[in-house]
Formats: C-alpha cells, structure tokens, sequence
C-alpha cells in the first residue's frame, strides 16, 4: 500500500493548524485573517505564558490605536474555549455595550465551522444572547460593564479591556474609587481560586484600576503578577527589543502621528509613554496653578462666560460668572472672575455688562431649573439693553460636583490652563487647593463655574451653536415684567432644586 500522497501546501495547512491550536498569535493569523506585528506577538506571548501556569494575573499597558483588543477580547476568549472547552470566561469594558460587543465577535467566531474543525468545539444551540452564551462541551461566556453586578458566575479567565470611558473620567478620585470597589466587589469575588485574569489599558491616570492593581500587589503580592508595558517610544530595556527612541508599530503609527500625540505632554506620558505623573492625593497641587501677567490679544482667544448661580443674599454660596479666552491649542485663559451673594438681579446685571465687554461666543451655564428661570430672566434684560448673551446650557446627567468638575482637572494636570494675575486669584485659587474636601457654603462655587470649560472643551471642535438670549416668539405676555421670584414660582414645586 503506498504513503498518503500530500502536497507542500497541504503538510503547510496541517502545520499551521496544529500551531493554531496551541498558539495565541497563530490562532488569530488562522481565524481572523490577521497578521500580527511585533507587539501583537509579544502580547501573544504572554497570554500563552499566562494560560501555562507561569503568572496568574497579567497587566498589559499600550497605547490607544495600537489594535490591542483583536488579541485580547475576540482572539483570547475563542481560544481559551478551544483549548479548554468547559472552562468559564468572564470579559469586562467601561461599558455593558462594548462589552457586548466582544462578546458578540467571540460568539459569532465560535460559531463557525472553521472553528469547529479546529477545537471540535461549537455554540450550544439554545444560548444565543451576545452577553452571556455557552458552547456545547460546558464552557461558558459572560461579558459585562465595569460597574455593573456579575451575578450567578464564576470564572476560569477573567479579562478587562478598557476599565475606564476615557481620559477625563480618569480625573474623578470619585470615579475612580468605584472602578476600584467593583474591581474588589464584583470582579475578584467571581474568580475560581486557580483562575487567571488580564488587564489591557492605557494609562489615565496615577490611580487607574492598572495603578491601582500594581500598589495591590506590591503591598500583598498574593498573585503573581507580569506587567508588560509597551510604550509609544521605545525606551532602555524594551520588551520588544527596540533601539531608544523607536516608535512602536511603524507600518502603522506614522512620525505625523506620533509628533500630534506629543503636542500634549501630560496625555503623551500618560496614553502613549505608560507613565502618568505622580499624584500626590490633591485634587490640583500649586505647581499646576499657573498665573501669568500676559495673555494673548483678544483676537487670538475665543470667549467664553461661565457661570454658576445661588440663591442667597449676604450668607451662603456664592454666585459666580468666570471669563476665559481658549486660544487654538485649547489653552485657557482665566481672565477675570467674580462672585457675589447678590440678588438674582443683580447677578444678571453683572453677567450683561461682563458681555458687553467680552463678547463671549457662547455663556455657558448648568442645565437645571434654576438656570432655565435664570435664563428668562436675563432674557428680558438683555433685549431692554440691546445685549446679546449666546447662553448654553450643559447637561448635569445627575452627577456629582467632582465627576463634573473631573475634565477641568484633567487640563490643569496638562498644563493648559493659566490665570491672568489679579484679586480674585486668591479666593479661587484657594478653592481649587481645596476641592473637593473643603465642608461649608460658598467653597466651590468658583470650581462649578469653571467646570463648565472642562466639559466644553471635548466637543468645541463640534458643538452646535450656541441659542441667543431673546424674545421668545411672542414677547407679547407678561413674561418680561415678571421677577426672578415670580418665574421661579411658576416651576413645581418638586422640580424646584439647583
């Protein structure tokens, strides 16, 4: 009887599925039709390592754009159910839609043939939900937002890509508590005692859930733990063997790309380079409080008034309108600020003059029931005056003052906002040292008010236009003799908050 008659391109097909079969990087090449560059493999490397017992809990820093979660939310889940088809794993992003997301990727790859002829291992037939699914050897899979509960679950490999929405959520202490009390709460209490877990970020801050697992560890290394940190620009001892100064992924991450990432210093460090500075516990330390004498001519700056309204005359806190100007780069200027426990009144006198004088291309102004009165109240003023104010508002989506104001420290920590020298640098720079511990009235209204820029600033490149205070369209009415207490009784009661 003569041998099996095969090909080059068959003995090739044979091999590369039996290295499919117990290799990370090859699985993808061979399931997702993708070929993974240098940095891909290394990461591949390390999930193997991780899945043969040599750590238990594996950090993977890298910068955002850099194709990360191919590998790791689609490619490491479909082939951890392969190679351990009654295994249980667990997946975890910032959100309960992303997450389902990647769980729908792996799903639909389990589904396939092709991936059936590979492990002999396919979907069970009455599990069809993207979020939760089983195969039919036993093996299951649950995705969920971080944040969200993990009932009724337990894991074999537990993977969070992206913990964190973005870069100005990271400068909530407030927030950033909660990823850690759910990391503790939910995500550790549903692991099996011999199961490994991932974490694939970029750094965003000092006390992101990666900083976070890091100090865990040192302080009670109960796991152990490899961190694989691949930074933008290759640095001494790098894990993928570059000269200093070489960029990761050249085939994709251009030097035009890498120079625009490196216009923001603090973003650079901390997105791209895996090393956010310091943080010393302080919600903004002096050193990022700059004052200057000169700011940029008044032609190169776009304008905004920033305000924040109280109630209260004499006692309490403080209405507040801030003036900056942003130039270009989104640097801002603070160039004056005023408070008073005024009369509504007299708040809206001063919010006219200081329009008249900046010209300010939008007044910005939190989204609440107060303001919406507030707002037809100066309405009435400023068309007596002939002034124009560009109000609007922000939404509050029911967050607290420290995930509101959590933007504007993200810009002081880059370094882009600066205070033109003058009286009101005291109180306002005292509020900012303080925020958000300091207890009392009248302590963070400045911090309210210039939150507002903060928020704004992500979306300045495409915000609608802002809505002119005038008359509505009939004027006719007694809505422009009416007083702020007048208006304000014509809300509900119940909706009566600020």
């Amino acid at each position: 009887m003569s041998p099996p008659n095969f090909s080059l391109e068959d003995l090739r097909r044979q091999e590369a599925k039996l290295l499919a079969q117990t290799r990370l990087a090859s699985f993808a090449h061979y399931m997702l039709e993708v070929s993974p560059a240098l940095h891909h493999k290394i990461i591949c490397n390390a999930m193997d390592e991780l899945l043969n017992d040599d750590y238990d809990e594996l950090i993977i820093l890298a910068p955002p754009g850099s194709a990360k979660s191919t590998y790791t939310s689609i490619a490491l889940p479909s082939y951890f159910m392969g190679r351990f088809p009654k295994g249980h794993v667990l997946t975890a992003s910032y959100s309960a839609e992303l997450a389902e997301k990647w769980g729908r990727r792996v799903r639909n790859l389990v589904d396939t043939p092709k991936f059936n002829q590979l492990f002999e291992v396919g979907l069970s037939k009455d599990s069809m939900a993207a979020s939760r699914w089983a195969n039919n050897q036993g093996g299951e899979f649950y995705a969920a937002g971080v944040g969200g509960g993990i009932l009724g679950f337990r894991a074999d490999l537990a993977i969070i890509d992206d913990p964190i929405s973005g870069f100005e959520q990271a400068q909530s202490l407030t927030q950033l508590q909660k990823v850690h009390a759910w990391y503790e709460t939910d995500f550790v209490t549903r692991l099996k005692p011999k199961a490994k877990s991932v974490l694939i970020c970029q750094r965003l801050a000092r006390n992101d859930l990666a900083g976070y697992l890091i100090d865990r560890n040192q302080e009670n290394p109960t796991r152990r733990q490899r961190i694989l940190k691949l930074p933008m620009i290759a640095q001494e001892d790098d894990p993928l063997g570059r000269n200093p100064g070489d960029r990761l992924w050249p085939d994709w991450f251009t030097p035009e790309m890498v120079a625009d990432a490196q216009r923001d210093e603090y973003k650079w460090k901390t997105l791209y380079q895996q090393e956010p500075p310091s943080d010393d516990g302080s919600w903004v330390t002096p050193d990022e409080i700059k004052i200057v004498d000169i700011v940029p001519q008044a032609d190169r700056l776009k304008h905004y008034l920033l305000s924040d309204l109280a109630l209260s005359v004499n006692s309490g806190d403080y209405s507040v309108h801030i003036t900056v100007g942003v130039d270009d780069d989104l640097n801002v200027y603070v160039l004056d600020a005023w408070r008073g426990r005024t009369s509504i009144e007299v708040t809206a006198e001063k919010h006219l003059t200081l329009s008249h004088d900046y010209l300010p291309s939008e007044s910005l102004i939190d989204d609440d029931n107060a303001a919406k009165v507030y707002v037809q109240l100066l309405s009435q003023m400023a068309r007596a005056a002939q002034i124009n104010v560009p109000w609007k508002m922000l939404p509050m989506r029911g967050q607290d003052k420290e995930t509101r104001a959590a933007p504007l420290r993200g810009w002081f920590k880059r370094g882009k906002i600066f205070l033109k020298r003058g009286d009101w640098n005291r109180w306002l720079t005292k509020e900012l040292l303080t925020f958000p511990n300091a207890i009392g009235e009248g302590v963070d209204d400045g911090v309210d008010a210039l939150g507002l820029i903060g928020r704004r600033l992500g979306s300045l490149s495409r915000a609608a236009p802002a809505t002119p205070v005038g008359p509505p369209p009939d004027s006719r009415g007694s809505f422009f003799s009416a007083t702020f207490d007048q208006l304000w009784e014509t809300l509900p009661k119940s909706n009566r908050r600020i």
